[in-house]
């Protein structure tokens, strides 16, 4: 009596050899699955290729751009292809030397063959009569730079182009024209456009602030704006001044040596509330230069001292260092 066939494990089937948990089927699909790789390009399970360790399809790549080319018999991709094409119906053009498709009529490309606008002839300018070509309104180039009425018309551009234009767009533009040159009240205008056109709150306040540059000194359209609002009461002052000196006290007192900087620094801060107390109560404070002005007289006692005296503590000097101090 035969021994019974056995049947595959995977799919039923009759194996046929005694050894073998497998029928052929299944048996090859198992050793070409054992051969395969997820593709690093793809992703996908795939027989790689010795010398490029990629698979088949993403070993064949286009010459030029390096994208995947499906077809086995291409060398470049589609696009490249079509870029090929449209390169090899091109011809240089007589005139311009430039690849280009020659129109049947001229002979040339199209960039060539499109007819010119010719310039107009120089003609007298309304202001210094010389023959020049003109800029505007019938003006020579320099003379369209002097006119008084750039300003103003750059204005009625700005508010041509502002979808709710501010009221006081126009008293603005007159401001700046009085008080500077034409081509620095053209900048000016310039200037408020691009705050005003952009994603930010166009109150006077928030202009005011975002107009300012970062540094000591604020900027000449900080400064204009600054005047123009606070001259019609539509915003606050900034508070550069007292920025500029608080940023002087602090150049003094860094300049003092370490071991005398704390006293002199404690000193500032009480000048500085008492100042504030004044101001509130409606007295006379202190000014900012009479500040500075002590604090630049604490500096150089310290100096003095430290260098002259050997002395690195307030509480050691007397008033022989003072006398000699006020001497020098």
């Amino acid at each position: 009596m035969g021994k019974k066939q056995q049947d595959c494990t995977t799919c039923r089937a009759p194996v046929g050899y005694r050894d073998r948990q497998h029928c052929c089927r299944c048996r090859r699909r198992i050793e070409e699955q054992a051969a395969k790789t997820a593709c690093p390009s793809c992703g996908k399970d795939r027989v790689l290729q010795e010398d490029t360790g990629r698979c088949i399809t993403c070993s064949r790549v286009c010459e030029q751009c390096g994208h995947p080319v499906r077809a086995a018999q291409n060398r470049l991709c589609g696009v490249c292809r079509r870029k090929a094409e449209r390169l090899a119906d091109q011809q240089p053009c007589p005139r311009c030397g430039r690849p280009g498709y020659l129109r049947e009529e001229t002979g040339w490309c199209g960039h060539c063959s499109r007819p010119r606008q010719d310039k107009q002839p120089p003609r007298p300018c309304r202001e210094c009569g010389r023959p020049r070509r003109h800029a505007g309104l019938v003006l020579c180039s320099a003379c369209w730079q002097r006119h008084p009425g750039r300003p103003f018309i750059r204005g009625e551009h700005l508010r041509d182009q502002l979808a709710s234009p501010p009221a006081w767009l126009d008293d603005f533009v007159a401001h700046v024209a009085a008080r500077f040159c034409v081509s620095r009240a053209c900048g000016l205008v310039t200037g408020l456009g691009r705050l005003l056109q952009d994603e930010h709150s166009n109150s006077p306040q928030a202009l005011l602030e975002r107009s300012r540059r970062p540094g000591r000194s604020m900027g000449p359209f900080a400064r204009a704006l600054e005047d123009f609002f606070t001259h019609r009461g539509l915003a606050l002052p900034t508070n550069q001044a007292e920025r500029l000196a608080a940023s002087r006290r602090k150049r003094r007192i860094d300049a003092v040596p370490a071991p005398l900087r704390p006293v002199v620094a404690a000193f500032d801060t009480s000048r500085i509330r008492a100042q504030d107390r004044a101001r509130r109560a409606g007295t006379r404070p202190r000014s900012d230069h009479t500040l500075e002005t002590a604090l630049g007289i604490l500096r150089d006692l310290a100096l003095f001292l430290t260098e002259h005296r050997g002395k690195d503590d307030w509480a050691l000097a007397d008033v022989h260092d003072i006398e000699t101090f006020l001497a020098t």
